[in-house]
């Protein structure tokens, strides 16, 4: 979740304030780990630490750095996200693929598959006439089984009104 540098600040002072991140976090809502990387953030660069991440493509190289550092070398990832100008969630990512495929899984720029969203895949046009015809073929052979099975579900429903004496709908 983004938020504002204004709620960044307001955590910051809060614990500057002798507050625990945890309890400040907890206050305003958010996730504890989040107050950790802020305060992080803005020991290392001041208030300007604070300000909203520029967007930028990691290299392999700085991925592998990063990802040595945090699995191998166990600095805290508040501390990485500070030193690096890199989100959590980037990170976190980072080192998922890291662990399902080691350094050169890092290297790929194709998303992983397993992290890529379910969903329908998309309908693909048929390319020829044969195709097309092909396609249209399955499609009605789906439909009429759909229809075979709605009208066996129909009978199966009369038969049953019938032995407890209801007298079937008309359709």
């Amino acid at each position: 979740m983004e938020y504002s540098y204004e709620v960044r600040l307001k955590a910051v002072q809060k614990c500057l304030a002798g507050k625990s991140p945890r309890l400040v976090a907890k206050e305003l809502g958010i996730d504890n780990n989040v107050v950790y990387v802020w305060m992080a953030r803005y020991k290392q660069d001041g208030l300007s630490g604070l300000s909203k991440l520029p967007k930028k493509k990691a290299t392999y190289a700085e991925k592998c750095k990063i990802i040595c550092e945090s699995a191998e070398k166990g600095v805290s990832l508040p501390q990485i996200c500070a030193k690096y100008h890199v989100s959590r969630g980037t990170v976190n990512r980072w080192i998922r693929i890291y662990r399902q495929g080691g350094y050169e899984a890092l290297r790929s720029n194709k998303p992983n598959k397993s992290l890529q969203k379910m969903g329908r895949p998309k309908k693909k046009e048929p390319q020829t006439e044969l195709e097309r015809l092909r396609y249209e073929n399955e499609y009605l052979r789906a439909e009429v089984a759909l229809l075979k099975k709605v009208r066996a579900l129909m009978k199966e429903k009369e038969t049953q009104l019938r032995e407890i004496g209801h007298k079937p709908s008309k359709h």
